[in-house]
């Protein structure tokens, strides 16, 4: 929430309250052209950067994506990862919104 548009991408330090949806489950004012869904509930996939373990807590990290919580913003947290990653880069993991 922010910005000019009604969605906005979430960046460091600002707390997320959701994560775009490709495939929503339910899509509400499904009649209105060019809009995004955003989950926010549920088991969802989620893009993230860094690694990551199953059950860290994740808060808004650059470009839109989502972080490993750390102490200094673990207030933030919006979801919990349900999978492992190693890989350092932007991937799409399994996580629960919160």
């Amino acid at each position: 929430i922010g910005g000019t548009s009604e969605v906005t991408a979430c960046s460091v330090g600002r707390r997320a309250i959701g994560a775009v949806s490709e495939k929503p489950a339910y899509m509400m004012n499904s009649d209105l052209e060019g809009g995004t869904y955003i989950a926010l509930k549920g088991r969802v996939p989620v893009l993230v950067t860094g690694t990551v373990k199953k059950g860290d807590r994740l808060v808004a990290g650059p470009f839109g994506t989502a972080v490993k919580a750390t102490l200094e913003y673990y207030a933030d947290t919006f979801a919990v990862a349900l999978e492992s990653s190693d890989d350092e880069n932007i991937k799409t993991i399994e996580a629960i919104i919160l």
